[in-house]
């Protein structure tokens, strides 16, 4: 009976470890590859977290999307970095922005080319990843008959299996309606050095990738006569790129259209590092934040909202946006705790964490906090497992 038991257990093991989903972690606004930054990694800062997960037997794998892009163009990069081929952004979709569908710079292997609804994924996000995260879902569904683009010309239901947002403008962050309010050349501007820096040898540190622009430098073309071309381009004042997305307008443009699949688990992670005053709902940034979000945090906490639960924020977000979609019309997203047992088709609220937008993937001012990061983000991915 004994050697029956563990025969089963065995194969129960392997049968277990053979359906193990791997974990993709998409990076936010202005965020980069492990390529990029030289030894400074987006998740972890100085310190390496995907090789510590991976030494910790989970297989993980991070993405690298357009830091200045839009969702549908983050989303479509990332499929095809998962699944390989050519980076297709869809006719129509093309058309209406004026980019181009097919960039030729935009060619992947492919990470994990047997993603299907056989071997799902798990998606780990922070900020505009996690925006990211939902749009690739949203895409996934769609089945546009006049459409050649693989991720666009057919259904692909069941290819996820968990997506978990850290810290993301689920709702948009009044961050972006403050800064393009007061500083509205801040988007021509991040275009124009996008443009610059992606045409030098910078490049190799960091890659601002609007190839789809067409904005690289041409051959004999004079700076001026480069200038002057990116000013006439598409891409100034779009709405395709990540300034929409990350207003509160664009966010709720998006979750009127998106609805949770009730096969897929949801969890998000909310942080915070400000504090109210005594004498008024506004909130300024406590001494945890890192001083490089003095600033914004401050803004955030005291400038325009829609009401005053928006103030409280990381330094780049909302808190009230973190936690799960909602719609104009006061409607959102199934929501609920989480236990011991995750719970398919249901936002799961992880908790608040007292931390700053920075900090909470190791870009700490005062300490890196590597402790911190090995605990929040090996437990979680254990919970992933746990899914399987």
């Amino acid at each position: 009976m004994k050697r029956i038991k563990l025969i089963l257990f065995f194969f129960f093991s392997l049968l277990v470890a053979e359906n193990s989903a791997p974990i993709f972690l998409l990076h936010g606004f202005l965020g980069w590859g492990r390529d990029e930054m030289e030894d400074f990694y987006y998740w972890g800062g100085k310190f390496d977290l995907e090789t510590y997960l991976k030494s910790e037997g989970f297989e993980v794998y991070t993405l690298s999307v357009g830091p200045l892009s839009s969702n549908w163009d983050r989303a479509t990069e990332a499929y095809f970095q998962i699944k390989g081929g050519q980076v297709d952004y869809g006719k129509a979709h093309s058309e209406k922005y004026g980019i181009i569908q097919k960039p030729n710079g935009k060619v992947y292997e492919g990470i994990y080319p047997q993603w299907n609804e056989n071997n799902p994924i798990h998606i780990i996000s922070h900020s505009q990843g996690g925006q990211t995260a939902l749009m690739l879902e949203h895409l996934l569904k769609l089945k546009e008959s006049d459409e050649d683009s693989e991720i666009l010309n057919s259904k692909k239901e069941g290819w996820i299996k968990s997506i978990t947002t850290i810290s993301s403008p689920l709702n948009g962050t009044t961050l972006n309606d403050i800064v393009m309010n007061t500083f509205p050349m801040a988007l021509k501007m991040g275009v124009w050095l996008g443009a610059i820096y992606d045409d030098g040898f910078l490049e190799k540190y960091y890659n601002f990738d609007l190839d789809q622009w067409g904005l690289n430098r041409k051959e004999n073309e004079t700076g001026k006569e480069f200038l002057d071309r990116i000013n006439n381009s598409k891409a100034i004042n779009s709405k395709n790129l990540s300034q929409f997305d990350l207003s509160i307008e664009g966010s709720m443009k998006f979750n009127q259209s998106y609805k949770s699949d009730p096969n897929v688990h949801y969890f998000s992670y909310s942080t915070f590092s400000t504090k109210k005053t005594n004498s008024s709902n506004k909130h300024f940034p406590d001494w945890a934040m890192n001083p490089d979000l003095w600033l914004a945090g401050t803004l955030l906490g005291t400038m325009y909202a829609p009401d005053s639960t928006w103030y409280e924020n990381d330094g780049i977000v909302n808190t009230v946006s973190m936690g799960y979609p909602k719609r104009g019309d006061g409607t959102h997203e199934p929501v609920c705790e989480f236990y011991e047992t995750s719970v398919p088709g249901c936002w799961q609220q992880m908790g608040r964490l007292h931390i700053d937008h920075h900090q909470v993937i190791g870009h700490g001012f005062f300490n890196e906090e590597v402790q911190f990061l090995k605990d929040l983000f090996s437990s979680h991915c254990q919970i992933l497992k746990e899914i399987n």
